[in-house]
């Protein structure tokens, strides 16, 4: 049982509280309780650095959104600890910027309490400028970079007032004011002086996209970063100073190397194919498209990249295809002339079947033949390394199928199953838009499920409950097969997002259903559940006695003894405290388990005090 708190132990028995040592009064008596003090908090301040250092762990351990909960939990509140507050904040922010959850740092940004220090909010404030530039809002980022300088320029120290001049240079190049970011440079180089890589790849950078490729080549003479020996190998290019051939090969290698991030490998890739388009190496160009659009990008560096997206490459099978079909004297619109040798190749020389198949599935007049085209084309993209996300962006990336009604049926049914299988739901949701028939050979039952889940998890509940709600409506529905609960699983979902009142009616209905004793039971159960979620706690009890029943009124078994005590809980919320005690007591004589036995007795005995609301006054 638990004690009541020391002041009221006092207030019972007339002794002061003993949990720490009562001294006399005097100037070494005052000592010992300042040094006391000082032990004590510095003991919670080397538990509050160990648990940081817990949850960024469990963060970078790949749980990011539990270490976040658990901050929710355990950080302290600003108002009684701001210096603690700031520290866990600093950190939480780490975690949000280093899990590119840039939509939730910005929405934790905007909310800071007034008063934070200096430091933290500089830091705070960067870290939001850097993630609007991320997400593409460059004149946001811009705007909040310029009040960061105007207003708190003053009170940060310089390394802090060059990053921010940097980041202004960036969003200029981001938003493609060249001449902005080139006088920016000038004066950051006035202020801060030209011997620093960062200068260099941001002076480049300018100069690139300004068409001064021979200078930006001079300028990265010799630097060794790997971004700037990118910038040095597509300068050389661009200036004309470098062979094609010479250029490809050195991206190759780059792009192959096994410490080249993916978005620098990209650029890389995407190098290789206008260095193989200058070459006029025509299929090489496609394959480097191929593995370029198959990487994520770097957002400054596809910049320099415009012509490498989605409709570049459809260009690039349909010119190739175009060009092959004159030299062998094949005509677009004749299906057998670019479908039976697209076959014929797929082992041997998979790009000309590509090729083939994509002249196919945009020439052909047969619907039946186009889908089988994109259905052939889409096997041999999801072989390519990073196959799976060279489709998605092939197909949802592209001008051409804009419109998710024009993507074939084929595609969209792969599309989704990749989205689900990525916890994408919203891409989900957009591509089953409208398609109420299965892919073909899957049932329609488990399909509408598939749909409900997206629709509910998506916020779109009412059609979720609508689909769900069809199913049951089925009088020709067979519900045998565990299909009663592949739906259960559903209902959770509407469970967990809190839609309790949509969950019953639909447990009801399934209620309905011959389904088997142990199938009644469990809806019973999660019946109650919800109706405790509603806080009716005596038709809770009522529904959990009757899971604990059905069978038999006197089963003591393990789910029976789950649901009473789910009862007993329910009925206390709605002041039964007798029958609750009741049903408490008859589990505490069924089980044989100590630790079940000390739990039973302690809910027992917290009734007492329920029910002597009191109890503990003297």
């Amino acid at each position: 049982m638990r004690q009541p708190p020391a002041s009221a132990l006092q207030k019972v028995h007339g002794q002061p509280d003993r949990r720490l040592p009562v001294f006399v009064s005097g100037r070494r008596n005052r000592l010992l309780i300042l040094v006391c003090a000082l032990l004590l908090a510095g003991t919670a301040q080397a538990i509050d650095t160990v648990a940081l250092r817990e949850l960024s762990q469990l963060a970078r351990s790949g749980a990011p959104q539990l270490a976040l909960r658990r901050m929710d939990a355990e950080q302290p509140a600003f108002e009684t600890e701001p210096a603690d507050w700031m520290t866990w904040e600093r950190e939480r922010l780490q975690i949000l910027r280093s899990q590119g959850m840039d939509r939730a740092l910005l929405a934790r940004v905007a909310a800071l309490p007034s008063g934070v220090g200096d430091d933290f909010l500089h830091q705070a404030l960067t870290f939001a400028a850097e993630s609007r530039l991320r997400l593409g809002e460059n004149a946001a980022a811009l705007a909040g970079l310029r009040a960061l300088i105007w207003r708190h320029g003053e009170h940060a120290d310089a390394a802090q007032m060059e990053a921010w001049r940097r980041l202004v240079v960036r969003a200029y190049v981001r938003e493609g004011r060249v001449e902005d970011a080139r006088l920016a440079l000038l004066r950051y180089r006035q202020d801060y002086g030209d011997d620093n890589a960062e200068f260099r790849w941001l002076s480049a950078r300018v100069m690139l996209q300004g068409g001064r490729a021979a200078s930006a080549m001079k300028l990265l003479q010799g630097v060794e970063q790997p971004r700037s020996r990118f910038l040095y190998q597509l300068a050389a290019l661009q200036s004309g100073e470098a062979d094609p051939e010479g250029v490809l090969h050195a991206a190759e290698a780059a792009a192959g190397a096994e410490r080249t991030p993916p978005g620098l490998q990209r650029a890389w890739w995407s190098l290789a194919a206008r260095a193989a388009a200058r070459a006029g190496r025509q299929r090489d160009e496609i394959l480097y498209l191929e593995r370029a659009l198959g990487l994520p990008a770097d957002p400054e560096l596809a910049l320099l990249f415009p012509a490498v997206n989605a409709d570049s490459l459809w260009r690039r099978y349909l010119d190739l295809g175009q060009q092959i079909g004159n030299d062998e004297q094949r005509l677009l619109g004749s299906d057998e002339d670019w479908y039976f040798p697209a076959v014929e190749v797929m082992e041997k020389d998979p790009l000309r079947a590509r090729v083939f198949f994509a002249v196919l599935a945009e020439y052909t007049s047969d619907p039946r033949r186009r889908s089988l085209a994109h259905e052939y084309l889409v096997g041999l993209l999801d072989a390519l390394p990073n196959g799976p996300r060279l489709v998605r962006t092939l197909y949802l990336e592209a001008a051409r199928f804009a419109d998710v009604d024009t993507l074939p049926s084929v595609v969209r049914y792969r599309l989704i199953d990749k989205a689900l299988a990525a916890g994408e739901l919203q891409t989900a949701s957009r591509l089953m838009a409208g398609l109420a028939e299965p892919p073909r050979g899957q049932d329609r039952f488990e399909w509408t499920l598939r749909r409900a889940r997206v629709a509910i998890y998506t916020g779109d509940v009412d059609a979720g409950v609508a689909m769900l709600r069809a199913l049951l409506d089925d009088s020709a529905a067979d519900w045998s097969a565990g299909r009663g609960d592949r739906l259960v699983q559903i209902l959770f979902d509407l469970q967990t997002v809190r839609h309790h009142r949509e969950a019953l009616g639909l447990f009801g209905a399934l209620l309905d259903k011959p389904l088997e004793a142990r199938q009644r039971r469990e809806l019973l159960f999660w019946m109650a559940e919800s109706l405790e979620a509603l806080e009716q706690y005596d038709q809770a009890a009522y529904l959990y006695i009757k899971s604990a029943t059905l069978t038999d009124p006197l089963a003591m078994d393990p789910w029976a003894q789950t649901a009473r005590y789910r009862a007993a809980k329910a009925l206390v919320s709605a002041g039964l405290l007798d029958d609750a005690r009741r049903i408490f007591t008859s589990l505490m004589h069924a089980t044989r388990d100590a630790g079940r036995k000390a739990v039973l007795k302690s809910e027992i005995q917290r009734l007492g005090l329920v029910a002597r609301p009191d109890a503990g006054e003297p």
